[in-house]
């Protein structure tokens, strides 16, 4: 099944601006967002500063990809992975009964809490990530015809 084109671009544009949005927001403030990554008591201790520096950088050259086209299934992959991850964290953090804030979008005031609306957004990610995915690997074009949201 060959998706279209305008549904694809749709979906790379929603998910850059959003990645690249959140990585910004975590760049700017890495203590406030290493410390949400504490709050949810999954990783050593010694682990958390470095998740908290590698997933902005992670998240943003991801949009990037998505934005621009270069390697856009890549991206569009390990967005949908990282954010099966951030599902079962949070699934975690619920089932533990923590009651904190996901850390995804420090530059925003209203922090999003841990819960069922988090999950579903994330869901929603990962079904904007398919067609990507599913268009890049059927698609024959190359890289410098990628660039700039073909």
């Amino acid at each position: 099944m060959l998706l279209k084109r305008p549904v694809v671009i749709i979906c790379r544009i929603i998910l850059a601006v959003v990645f690249i949005y959140a990585a910004v927001g975590k760049m700017l403030d890495p203590s406030k967002f290493a410390d949400s990554v504490a709050g949810f008591r999954i990783l050593p201790i010694w682990t958390v500063n470095i998740f908290a520096i590698v997933l902005p950088w992670v998240e943003l050259l991801c949009g990037i990809s998505l934005l621009t086209g270069i390697i856009a299934r890549s991206g569009g992959l390990l967005l949908a992975g990282l954010n099966v991850v951030f599902i079962v964290a949070a699934a975690s953090a619920m089932a533990r009964g923590l009651s904190i804030e996901c850390g995804c979008f420090t530059l925003s005031r209203a922090h999003d809490n841990v819960g069922w609306s988090l999950i579903a957004r994330d869901v929603g990610f990962i079904l904007l990530c398919i067609p990507i995915v599913l268009h890049s690997a059927h698609s024959k074009t190359s890289v410098s015809e990628t660039v700039v949201l073909h």
